[in-house]
């Protein structure tokens, strides 16, 4: 069986929406989009598209205190993705189509995944 690759593209948080319309014009439809906690203050955030059963993948590297614009004003799906990662992690979008202001899940800590909170106590049963 043949493996297909999925590239990952980083880039930087200015040239996001950009990229993000060159994938819709081409046709893309997004995906995903996911964050993963990096260091005590930095993340990545990738986005996923894909076309003809071929995924494409952006990924910004972005410490906590950075806002990152929106792709709700071209893929509007997006809204949930972008809320989630607020909420979970913290990250602020500026323009986002549909803001949940922190209020898409029922949670006891507010961003349990944010540069500030340890996951592994965040993560505990109780």
């Amino acid at each position: 069986m043949k493996r297909e690759t999925q590239p990952i593209k980083n880039i930087e948080p200015k040239e996001l929406i950009a990229k993000v319309e060159e994938f819709h014009k081409q046709g893309y439809r997004m995906v995903q989009a996911c964050c993963t906690k990096l260091t005590e203050n930095g993340f990545e955030v990738t986005y996923s598209f894909d076309k003809d059963y071929k995924l494409e993948n952006l990924r910004v590297t972005i410490p906590q205190e950075i806002e990152l614009p929106s792709v709700t004003g071209v893929y509007g799906g997006a809204f949930l993705y972008e809320n989630e990662m607020h909420e979970l992690f913290g990250i602020s979008f500026k323009g986002i189509n549909v803001d949940f202001k922190g209020h898409l899940y029922k949670k006891k800590i507010k961003y349990p995944f944010s540069a500030e909170s340890k996951v592994d106590e965040s993560c505990q049963r109780e």
